[in-house]
């Protein structure tokens, strides 16, 4: 397996954004990109030290629009531009022959990272936004420039959302590895069932007050806590299986307790506030999931709290695209259907697994398994949440 697997990054995919608006044969653009992803561009260029610059001599010859097979007149640009904190902005103005269709062709960033992703919205005129996704095996796209977008295309940016969603939990790890941790005691279908629903409640509700602007997630809380989500139901589930569960927790509440006094003598990690009230809760909760049967009691309220993390976690895409409030709506239905679709495969999945798995071996060996899968996930949890937490 890890001679199969080519790259993992946990939800923080690598991806860009680009604004583009196109009128009276003039096309202004701002391409955006996280400067840590910026960074990758080295690698290519090993004599150009300035980020911006390095940015900039990428692009200028990745990204080409062109109209009638004729390429775009460059009237200014590319050159950097103010951004908010951890991104950065290139902008350029062309001038296109009059076409009533136009081509983006965008190969930046696919050489260092195959599953970039590019999501290009393009206005034009004063007409509606519509959006364009760009991949390692769809690198060009055809632009409507003249006349009313065609139905099918104004209808196709509810797919690309869909789509969007279900790419984004299928290379999220954590959220995947946090569903897997979830499953692993489950027995019963209505486990699962419940499982889910608060899962999909908590992250649906987030994810729709973060991206309408009720509330303002602090991002790098969030990364933290996702990898914590994961290591405290790992550790539950080792806790129930072996009669440790007390203890373990009262573990976990000694180190988050030890993370909440750090910052305040290095100036790194978590606020106090968040990490002593982890240890609280990470505390209380072991003292009550005692059993299998208690466990599978407060997993859905477990789930449904941990799902409002979660949710946090997939509005940081949609922040990304900077929709426009007329959008915000099919963007929400389609991101989320597409998370929900994912997840129930992932589901499905793991759980006939999982059945197969116990008929096959036995309930004592499966014990096993489940203790040994338990173990890595929350390593993997762990390190996330020290990673994100302190790195």
């Amino acid at each position: 397996m890890l001679l199969w697997s080519t790259q993992a990054a946990a939800h923080t995919r690598s991806q860009s954004f680009s604004s583009w608006h196109i009128q009276d044969g003039q096309v202004r653009g701002t391409f955006s990109v996280r400067a840590l992803e910026a960074t990758r561009l080295g690698v290519l260029e090993d004599t150009v030290f300035d980020l911006n610059a390095l940015l900039i001599r990428h692009l200028d010859s990745r990204l080409t629009l062109t109209a009638g097979g004729e390429p775009c007149r460059t009237l200014a640009g590319p050159r950097a531009r103010a951004a908010q904190a951890g991104y950065m902005r290139v902008e350029w103005r062309f001038a296109c022959p009059a076409q009533t269709r136009l081509s983006m062709t965008n190969t930046a960033f696919f050489e260092v990272a195959p599953s970039h992703l590019h999501y290009a919205r393009v206005r034009l005129g004063g007409g509606p936004p519509v959006e364009y996704l760009f991949t390692d095996s769809v690198r060009q796209q055809v632009i409507v420039a003249a006349g009313p977008q065609p139905a099918a295309r104004r209808g196709a940016s509810f797919g690309a959302y869909v789509l969007l969603g279900l790419e984004h939990i299928m290379s999220g790890v954590d959220h995947l590895a946090f569903v897997l941790a979830l499953l692993l005691l489950c027995r019963r279908v209505r486990e699962v069932v419940f499982m889910v629903s608060g899962f999909t409640l908590g992250h649906s509700l987030t994810l729709s007050l973060a991206v309408l602007g009720v509330v303002e997630p602090n991002v790098p809380v969030i990364e933290a806590l996702i990898g914590f989500t994961i290591a405290l139901v790992a550790a539950e589930n080792i806790g129930i299986t072996s009669g440790t569960g007390r203890r373990l927790g009262l573990i976990a509440g000694l180190g988050l307790v030890g993370c909440g006094l750090r910052p305040g003598l290095t100036g790194l990690g978590l606020p106090v506030l968040s990490s002593l009230g982890l240890g609280l809760f990470a505390v209380c909760y072991f003292a009550l999931a005692t059993s299998r049967e208690r466990a599978a009691r407060l997993r859905p309220v477990l789930t449904l709290v941990f799902g409002l993390i979660h949710g946090f976690g997939f509005a940081s895409v949609l922040l990304d695209l900077g929709l426009p409030t007329e959008r915000l709506v099919v963007a929400l239905f389609g991101f989320n259907l597409g998370v929900e679709l994912g997840q129930l495969g992932v589901v499905a999945l793991v759980w006939a697994g999982g059945r197969l798995l116990v008929r096959g071996v036995g309930a004592t060996d499966y014990r096993l398994a489940t203790d040994a899968a338990s173990a890595g996930l929350c390593g993997l949890g762990l390190f996330w949440f020290v990673e994100r937490a302190f790195g």
